[in-house]
Formats: C-alpha cells, structure tokens, sequence
C-alpha cells in the first residue's frame, strides 16, 4: 500500500473513532445517567449506558495502535520539527501527552464518605423501617 493511501486511510478511521469516543462519551455522561440521577433503565439502541461504556473502552483500545502508526506515517514531519531546531515542541507535546497519562493514571483514587452505605441499595434504601411502616399505613396496607 503506498505512504500516501495509508495515511489518509489512517487518519480517517482516526477520525470516525474519535467522533465515536467524543459521542459516547457524552451520550454516557448526559443522557444515560447513572441509576442514582435517575436513569435507572434508560437504554439507545437498546444499549444500557454499561454497553456503551464497554464500546467507548475498545473504541479507544482502537484508536491507540491507529495514533502510533499516524506517527510512523507521519514522521517526516516529526524529523522536520527536530531538523529545523524546534525540538522544544517536539518536546512540549511529548511531556504534555505524557503528563495527562500518568495524572489519570497514578492519582489516587478516593471514596467519598457521603457515597458509603448508599451505593446500589437505591432511593428507599435510606428511609428506616419504621418510616416505611409508617408510610405503609397512611397508604392503607
């Protein structure tokens, strides 16, 4: 396959994937709310938003090997950067790429003390037995 065809079909598959990630991600984040903001069963395409996580991880899966051959094809114009004495970008991008990884990667992870004893137990899982017997007899049970 030549160089130029390789590139251009890299780059579109670079492109429909990162669309994809982009529209996921917000599609996760906005419509299909967690159970908790109630979106308790809300689904697109008959998916739950854990299914479009799922193929928000492989698309990006996908989208790593497709950047790092953009690179290869591309590395005329990475030489040319160093070539012509501009090895600050080249450096600046690296360590800029480089630092967002590693703060995903090695920040800790914390829980929130408001979260515990609440997690997947729902709504009424708050209320007491009393409040619920209450309740139960105002409704005539």
């Amino acid at each position: 396959m030549k160089h130029n065809t390789a590139r251009t079909i890299t780059d579109i598959l670079m492109f429909f994937l990162i669309c994809f990630l982009v529209s996921t991600g917000l599609l996760i984040h906005y419509r299909l709310l967690p159970g908790y903001r109630g979106g308790h069963g809300l689904s697109l395409l008959g998916l739950t938003r854990h299914e479009w996580g799922a193929y928000h991880l492989w698309a990006a899966y996908a989208f790593v090997p497709l950047l790092i051959l953009h690179c290869v094809l591309n590395f005329a114009f990475i030489k040319n950067i160093i070539a012509a004495k501009k090895t600050w970008i080249l450096l600046a991008f690296g360590a800029s790429g480089l630092a967002i990884i590693l703060f995903f990667l090695l920040m800790p992870i914390q829980r929130n003390s408001s979260d515990e004893g609440h997690h997947g137990k729902g709504r009424h899982a708050q209320h007491s037995e009393q409040e619920i017997d209450e309740d139960l007899l105002e409704l005539g049970y």
